[in-house]
């Protein structure tokens, strides 16, 4: 098959065809086809698929090597997002070598990759050196650290041997790929369609993360997905293809960027850019002209924090064509600015979970319009049900646990067949635990909560979503949430933690003021009793509120008070 052939091939994959492929069959046939092409941009620097592919060869040797090898079993990925070049060729390069990718977050805490490497048994472990060097010494008393060298690049990526929860020095990835080795293929090791490729860790909100595992078929058929139908639909059903240049803030270690955004890239031959590190609403913006950006796949905090800067030159000067939303709610409001800020861009809004990975429901054109903040109709060929507590199918307006059912869904959680048993039934529908309802005249799907989060306030009952989407509402307010805490009497009550619109808070905004907007807005039972200021809330490099941590701030500020 010439290059002209593959890349016509990879570029007319329908959703059958995508599953009967791997990652390292749709890498391969990139390469053979445009291996110049630029693949990742990165504040660091640039790297094309034959680049990424032959660092990731290397990266596979090295780990064969290590002694400790064993295909179809997790090696951990925690690397500094900074380079975004190295942590793409290190989870492509643990596929390469037969294995399952576990990416972790570069900010965990030493102890929390131990109980990662602890719960999905891992036998190896890619780790950037400076992830170790930040970390205090007493933390890293499982990290058998002789033969590191005490200085270098804080970049550099060490392969460690894993057993438990120890972690014993093998090789530093960049002196290794500096000695001869064999960078042929061997197939001894090759996965097939139906391996685990990817360990999609849950956010753990509501208990310790549970890890779905994502097949190499999946992955290929959902980044098919959203190359022929998230990013097309929204720009009259074009595909997304080599003139493209795709951009996300979502960092690259998360599950949902290497399918939804990284994978799909190598299928369209298009470059994916990433930042670096954090998000910064400034350099984004830049990028987008920079790089020529025709596809943005962020979440709504990341749009919030463009929107509440004036609009510059290259606000005026980006031309992209498609700006997609998911991960968190999406207001009226913040529609409303986007379009604004950029004239003609054609926005989106999907919902997934890590369970499902892509983008399962879309909501874009004449329906966002009507209603921005609902997530749309089934993309085909998913299936859509709402449920009530007895499992019973609800009636189109009437709200229940939505249930999705897609090829490409997670065949189950990683050495945990009980709670597999609680998401996948037997008719292979996935419990999601999300609440919403189809709207009775138009079709849409809206989320109005999680089952975990739902408040009983005095037997009164009513989800977060709720009284968060008019929080969001009022103008002077660039970010809410709620939160239920203890109460003697009513057993739960609500209190709001908000974040003023304009960086940090300037006090323009009282608590009264904010109380008076909710009460003329929801029944009283749903208005918050307190109602807190904080500079920024607690997100996830998705823009998901993490809990535990709003509870930690709420718990801080209330021991003030009392004091």
């Amino acid at each position: 098959m010439g290059s002209a052939e593959i890349s016509e091939y990879l570029r007319t994959l329908d959703f059958g065809g995508a599953g009967e492929l791997t990652l390292l069959d749709l890498l391969e046939k990139r390469t053979q086809a445009t291996p110049d092409a630029i693949a990742v941009r990165s504040p660091a620097g640039n790297m094309s698929f034959s680049g990424w592919l032959d660092n990731a060869r290397a990266i596979s040797a090295l780990l064969k090597r290590s002694g400790t090898h064993r295909p179809n079993t997790p090696i951990l990925v925690w690397v500094d997002t900074a380079d975004a070049r190295k942590v793409v060729s290190a989870q492509h390069g643990v596929l390469d070598s037969g294995c399952i990718v576990a990416p972790l977050d570069d900010r965990l805490s030493v102890a929390e990759v131990k109980r990662f490497a602890q719960d999905v048994a891992a036998t190896a472990a890619i780790v950037s050196r400076g992830l170790l060097s930040s970390r205090k010494n007493e933390d890293l008393q499982e990290f058998a650290l002789e033969g590191v060298a005490a200085d270098g690049d804080p970049l550099d990526l060490i392969v460690f041997s894993v057993e438990g929860d120890a972690f014993s020095f093998f090789a530093s990835v960049e002196e290794g790929m500096r000695q001869p080795a064999d960078m042929s293929r061997s197939d001894d090791a090759r996965p097939g369609p139906d391996d685990c490729a990817l360990l999609a860790f849950t956010s753990g909100t509501t208990g310790r993360p549970k890890a779905a595992m994502i097949t190499h078929g999946a992955c290929v058929q959902l980044a098919e997905r959203m190359v022929n139908d998230v990013f097309a639909a929204p720009r009259g059903g074009r595909p997304i293809g080599r003139d493209d240049v795709i951009q996300s803030p979502v960092p690259s270690y998360l599950p949902t960027s290497i399918v939804n955004t990284l994978y799909a890239a190598v299928l369209a031959g298009c470059p994916l850019s990433y930042r670096g590190r954090r998000f910064d609403p400034v350099a984004e913006e830049k990028e987008m002209v920079l790089a020529g950006t025709t596809v943005y796949a962020g979440a709504p905090a990341h749009y919030a924090m463009m929107c509440q800067r004036p609009a510059s030159d290259d606000s005026r000067a980006a031309k992209v064509q498609v700006m997609t939303a998911s991960g968190a709610p999406m207001t009226a409001a913040l529609y409303r600015s986007m379009l604004e800020r950029w004239p003609g861009v054609a926005v989106a809004n999907w919902y997934a979970l890590n369970e499902t990975m892509v983008g399962q429901t879309l909501n874009f054109g004449q329906d966002m319009n009507l209603d921005a903040t609902a997530v749309g109709k089934p993309i085909w060929p998913t299936e859509v049900a709402i449920v009530d507590d007895s499992g019973n199918p609800c009636a189109p307006g009437e709200s229940g646990e939505i249930l999705l059912r897609a090829p490409g869904q997670m065949t189950g959680y990683y050495l945990n067949e009980a709670e597999t048993a609680k998401r996948i039934d037997g008719n292979g529908w996935v419990h999601t635990e999300d609440i919403g309802f189809i709207g009775q005249e138009d079709g849409l799907l809206r989320i109005t909560g999680r089952k975990s989060q739902r408040i009983n306030r005095g037997g009164f009952k009513f989800y977060p979503a709720e009284v968060e989407e008019v929080l969001l509402g009022h103008e002077g307010l660039a970010d809410a949430a709620v939160l239920p805490i203890p109460d003697a009497i009513l057993g739960q009550d609500l209190v709001a933690i908000v974040v003023e619109s304009g960086g940090e808070r300037g006090r323009a905004l009282t608590e009264t003021d904010i109380r008076d907007f909710c009460q003329n807005r929801l029944s009283r039972n749903k208005v918050p009793s307190r109602v807190y200021f904080v500079d920024q809330l607690p997100r996830s490099g998705f823009g998901k509120i993490v809990r535990k941590e709003l509870i930690a701030i709420w718990e801080q500020m209330a021991s003030r008070d009392a004091g």
